[in-house]
C-alpha cells in the first residue's frame, strides 16, 4: 500500500510526504522510486508516479517535476510540463490542477502554501540550495505571483536529521562566514566530529523571513531505513544509487 505523511499546516491542501512503500520497483529502489534517471526501469518508475497522481486526484501528466541539480534556481509552473525537462530545484503556480513534486533522499522537501491567495510552491532544499537562498528566492516568486508572507505555511517533510549529518571543517567555516548565527545549528562531538542541522537552519531561516506557520515533520531519512531513501546511507554501505521519495502539493 502506497502511504504518505501529512502536516496539519497545510491542512487545505492535498499534499503528501510520500514514503519509499507502496511502488513497484525492486532492490535498492524499493518500492515508489519516482526519479527518472536512476538506474531503476522507466516502467517501473512511471507506474509508480502513476500511483502518486491517483492519490493527488490527478492525470499523469499533471504531475510537475524539475530536473534538480542542487540549485537556487526557482520556476515559475504556468502550464503542463514534460518530467524533468525544465531545470531548477524549487517551483512555484497559481493554476488549479496541477501538482508539484519534489524529490528527495536526504535533502528537506519543503511544501508552501497560501490558502487565501491560492497559491503554492515545492522546493528541494539540501546544503547548496539552503546556502545560495532557494527559501528567499521561493517565497520572493511567490509574493510576485501575488502571496503575502503572513499567509505562507510551509512544511518540511522527512530528511537527514543532524545526529546522522556529519560533515567536514571547511563546510563548517563555509556557513558560518556567510552568517555567524548558524553556528548553532552545527554541534561538536568529543572526537571533533562536525553535525549539521539542516531542518533546524531551514527553520531559522524561514522565521528570518517572516514566515511564522512552519511545521517541521523530524523525521530521518537516514535512520528510518524501512520508510525513506537515503543517498547518503546507502554510500556509506557500498550500495550505490538509490530512488527518490517524492513529495507533492496541488491546488
Amino acid at each position: 500500500m502506497t502511504k504518505f505523511l501529512k502536516s496539519h499546516i497545510l491542512s487545505r491542501f492535498n499534499h503528501g510526504f510520500f514514503k519509499r512503500k507502496g511502488g513497484v520497483s525492486n532492490n535498492e529502489f524499493y518500492s515508489l522510486n519516482c526519479k527518472f534517471g536512476t538506474d531503476d526501469s522507466t516502467l517501473k518508475i512511471t507506474k509508480n508516479r502513476g500511483r502518486v497522481s491517483e492519490l493527488m486526484k490527478i492525470p499523469p501528466c499533471n504531475l510537475i517535476t524539475l530536473k534538480q541539480v542542487h540549485s537556487s534556481k526557482v520556476v515559475q509552473i504556468k502550464d503542463i510540463i514534460k518530467p524533468d525537462s525544465v531545470e531548477g530545484d524549487s517551483m512555484v503556480t497559481s493554476k488549479k490542477g496541477l501538482c508539484l513534486g519534489i524529490l528527495t533522499a536526504d535533502c528537506a522537501p519543503l511544501l508552501f502554501g497560501d490558502p487565501l491567495n491560492k497559491i503554492i510552491g515545492a522546493a528541494h532544499t539540501g546544503w547548496k540550495g539552503l546556502y545560495n537562498d532557494i527559501i528567499e528566492n521561493t517565497l520572493k516568486k511567490m509574493i510576485e505571483l501575488g502571496s503575502e508572507l503572513e499567509n505562507i505555511c510551509v512544511a518540511v517533510g522527512p530528511c537527514i536529521q543532524k545526529n546522522n549529518y556529519e560533515v567536514g571543517l571547511e563546510f563548517y567555516k563555509k556557513f558560518i562566514h556567510k552568517n555567524k548565527l548558524y553556528k548553532k545549528y552545527f554541534s561538536f562531538d568529543k572526537n571533533g566530529k562536525i553535525f549539521f542541522d539542516l531542518p533546524g537552519l531551514i527553520s531559522f531561516k524561514l522565521f528570518s523571513t517572516g514566515i511564522n506557520k512552519i511545521h517541521t515533520l523530524k523525521r530521518c531519512t537516514f535512520s528510518e531505513k524501512n520508510n525513506f531513501f537515503s543517498y547518503r546511507r546507502n554510500q556509506k554501505n557500498n550500495l550505490g544509487d538509490c530512488g527518490r521519495m517524492i513529495s507533492t502539493i496541488k491546488m
